[in-house]
């Protein structure tokens, strides 16, 4: 598969997104790609799937997908929304399922990542008016560097 691609010069997942190899190459990335990108494209047919079930999906969210639904509708919602996961995986994987997990919850609570909650408080902090002190401004452009680097 390496050699593949780098006699190509690209990448494709199964259904056709391309990933151009140039520059400075990193043979981890080139091996990863298949698996993080046919995983994009069973969450993008996982949406699609969804979406024409007539499920509210307020976004995918890395590997998963952050649906809405009234509490009556709440626990089929997302038995359906993960038969569908499922679905999708065995349209890309035939033969194979990816099983799901589910994480709910319920107003007044809300998805949060360990990793946002820092920047989760700025923001309100922000759109409290109550600005920005220095320490978290040279903070928050520390973690900037750190995602441009990624």
């Amino acid at each position: 598969m390496l050699d593949r691609a780098l006699l190509h010069q690209e990448q494709r997942t199964l259904f056709g997104w391309k990933l151009k190899l140039r520059g400075k190459l990193n043979a981890r990335s080139i091996r990863n790609f298949p698996m993080q990108g046919n995983g994009s494209e069973m969450l993008r047919l996982a949406c699609i799937k969804c979406v024409n079930a007539g499920i509210q999906v307020s976004a995918p969210v890395h590997d998963a997908l952050l649906v809405l639904a009234p509490l009556s509708e709440f626990k089929d919602v997302v038995s359906e929304t993960q038969r569908l996961m499922e679905d999708a995986s065995e349209i890309l994987l035939p033969g194979f399922r990816v099983r799901t997990d589910k994480k709910e919850f319920e107003y007044p609570q809300r998805f949060e990542d360990p990793r946002g909650v820092k920047m989760w408080q700025t923001v309100q902090r922000l759109l409290s008016g109550q600005g920005l002190d220095i320490q978290t401004r040279q903070d928050l452009k520390a973690e900037l560097r750190h995602f441009d680097g990624l």
